[in-house]
């Protein structure tokens, strides 16, 4: 149950939350547009009792069509929560392209953008079109050649500069970004990309699918990957792949408290997410 509607200590609480991202314009609220962000916010409001305006912060900003399996975000409110059974009232009330998988609290430290570790995404291409997928994943007409999808994921590992995989207007002052899983699986007809980073600059997924997959068509060699980074512009990439094949899948934090808050660091970048 909901605890007492008086309004004590403020508690932080965590949400898991996944959502199907084709009919929002992206995580952040916007004026007179559905976004992932404000769909949270607004139930929120309604559930609690306390007459509370939740705001609810994520780990990041996904685009508009881009899904998400493992987003995590956090909201603090005065009101003690029973756990399970308002994460079932959420459930129930929020619309059937999202929902949220777990609510916990979570120590006051805890920060869903600025205590991450890490973030991974997947991303799904195929050369064999199937209408079952056409949300999911992107369909590209020319065969893809594995070998040399993997080549040049290969070259994305290690602390590099990605301002080359940026739009040139979100580019900040430091756009280094430390890739630790760079690699492309084949899983039936579907080729699936997946990268974890520290952090990810604007649209930095998308254009590193995009160029790789035209690396695949055999358009470039898988050095145009190394030529991009070390140029560092922008237009050297191939366009950028569709949003509906990207997926956020998991947000790392440390394993402790302690290590959380000491984990804290925020600078003028900020972490994106794609």
């Amino acid at each position: 149950m909901l605890g007492s509607c008086d309004i004590g200590k403020l508690v932080r609480y965590r949400l898991d939350i996944a959502y199907h991202g084709a009919n929002f314009h992206g995580w952040q609220r916007q004026p007179n547009l559905r976004t992932v962000q404000g769909e949270l916010e607004l139930w929120l409001t309604r559930l609690l009792p306390s007459g509370e305006a939740i705001a609810v912060t994520g780990a990041g900003r996904t685009d508009a069509g881009v899904h998400a399996s493992g987003m995590v975000a956090h909201f603090d409110t005065g009101l003690p929560l029973d756990c399970g059974t308002f994460l079932h009232r959420l459930r129930a009330a929020l619309p059937d392209d999202m929902t949220v998988t777990r609510v916990s609290p979570v120590d006051g430290r805890f920060h869903s953008r600025y205590t991450a570790i890490a973030r991974t995404y997947e991303y799904r291409v195929t050369d064999c079109s199937s209408p079952f997928d056409r949300d999911r994943v992107w369909t590209v007409r020319d065969p893809l050649d594995a070998d040399r999808l993997g080549d040049a994921a290969t070259l994305m590992l290690g602390r590099h500069d990605f301002s080359g995989f940026c739009l040139a207007v979100s580019k900040k002052d430091d756009n280094h970004c430390s890739i630790s899983q760079s690699s492309w699986e084949k899983t039936g007809d579907q080729f699936v990309y997946r990268v974890r980073a520290d952090r990810f600059l604007h649209m930095m997924v998308r254009l590193m699918v995009g160029t790789m997959v035209d690396i695949a068509r055999s358009r470039w060699p898988a050095s145009r990957m190394s030529d991009i980074l070390r140029i560092g512009d922008v237009r050297l990439c191939g366009g950028a792949a569709p949003a509906h094949g990207l997926t956020l899948v998991a947000v790392q934090y440390p394993p402790s408290r302690r290590e959380a808050a000491i984990s804290v660091e925020i600078n003028d970048a900020g972490p994106f997410l794609d």
